[in-house]
């Protein structure tokens, strides 16, 4: 290894870990954290885990100059997340705003719990779209942390009237939002609640736009808003949140909402848009991440459990002309699996594999997917290959 990258270059994990225990310790914390490398996670002995993933990446980022301050920072607000949160919601109000994360944070969690017989989360978890959700935290300058049902109980208040205040005190907040041209908006206050401004709908509402308002949060410091009928915003749209999630160490989305009759819906981005098989390469690199962070998760528990399964790998073959990436995934010949929903499935079969459209085979063969509800993102259980005939219903297609 080079003298300097060593001296100075980031750490590997286990030493990023041992070094967040120490910045922990000199915070204050007198809980014993127990290190696990596999999870790249710490455990402490107040049965809380802190999950070290994303915070590592931002860490690996920062000039070798910044990295002691940011030990400091995380560690107080992993430390200062466990405080006591105040008796009476009167006195809590003021904290209070509206999150959104994105819908994997939660679902890879479930899995970890389930892996580790750790008690469920017990936060309310509302959708936005189908791969974000929205929750209500408790704010403060070193620390923010998510509440419960357990949390709202004791204070005698709904979720919904949480929200409604959390919503109200980031109306309130100081903010800035940019306009490019007439009709293309954007939140750019920086403060780590932009994308969580989608939700003031109200004011969204207002907005001059082409068509419907349709809005993007591919991080939480970015929401970009502009019309369904707006070709040109689109794009921009488009091409900002590509940018952003290429430099984005915790993404929320590339999905697009609509706003219909007060509410975020998916929007599916148009195949006609020039744009599109740019869309599509963002959506399979953002599933992709997804399906291998829970792949992993799910070979665990099955082994745990001793489950004989195959957790099938979600793949890409990019296009050298257009650009546009192709999912695809392997389906074992007649074996129990667990499939990721793709483009194109490659089945084994006896004279070699068969590649067959997605879409074909839930017309020809849908009785062979039973679709896993509990499982983000979603994977269809599979028992047995297509027989000899469906293939037939089905076709191939050549790459």
């Amino acid at each position: 290894m080079d003298l300097i990258n060593w001296l100075f270059g980031p750490p590997s994990r286990d030493q990023f870990a041992s070094s967040v225990i120490r910045a922990l310790r000199d915070a204050g914390d007198l809980r014993q954290h127990r290190y696990e490398s596999e999870q790249f996670r710490l455990v402490n002995s107040g049965a809380g885990e802190i999950n070290l993933g994303n915070v590592y990446q931002e860490h690996c980022k920062l000039p070798s100059a910044e990295r002691a301050a940011h030990l400091k920072q995380i560690a107080q607000a992993f430390f200062s997340a466990g405080d006591e949160l105040p008796e009476g919601f009167d006195e809590a109000k003021k904290n209070l705003r509206p999150k959104i994360w994105p819908r994997a944070v939660y679902a890879n969690l479930s899995l970890r719990q389930r892996l580790s017989n750790a008690t469920p989360f017990d936060s309310p978890l509302y959708p936005l779209g189908s791969h974000l959700v929205t929750t209500v935290v408790y704010d403060l300058p070193t620390s923010m942390r998510s509440l419960s049902n357990e949390d709202l109980e004791k204070w005698g208040v709904t979720y919904y009237e949480a929200m409604e205040v959390a919503c109200q005190n980031l109306q309130e907040t100081s903010i800035a939002y940019s306009k490019i041209g007439d009709r293309f908006h954007s939140a750019v206050s920086g403060d780590n609640y932009d994308s969580a401004r989608i939700l003031l709908k109200d004011q969204v509402s207002t907005w001059d736009v082409l068509g419907d308002p349709v809005a993007m949060v591919p991080q939480r410091d970015a929401m970009y808003v502009t019309g369904s009928d707006d070709e040109i915003g689109l794009k921009m749209m488009l091409d900002l949140a590509e940018m952003t999630l290429n430099d984005e160490v915790r993404p929320l989305s590339p999905y697009p909402l609509r706003l219909v009759d007060g509410e975020w819906e998916d929007w599916a981005f148009p195949q006609a848009h020039e744009s599109y098989p740019k869309f599509r390469s963002l959506e399979n690199r953002f599933l992709s991440d997804l399906y291998a962070e829970q792949k992993p998760l799910l070979d665990a528990i099955h082994e745990k459990e001793k489950i004989d399964v195959f957790v099938a790998s979600f793949s890409g073959l990019k296009n050298t002309t257009s650009g546009e990436v192709t999912s695809y995934c392997v389906w074992a010949k007649d074996c129990a699996a667990l499939l990721p929903k793709t483009d194109l499935i490659m089945i084994q079969v006896d004279d070699g594999p068969a590649i067959c459209k997605w879409d074909r085979i839930e017309r020809f063969a849908k009785n062979l997917l039973e679709p896993v509800e509990d499982l983000y993102p979603i994977r269809y259980r599979v028992f047995q290959t297509p027989t000899a005939q469906q293939l037939e219903q089905i076709g191939t297609v050549e790459l």
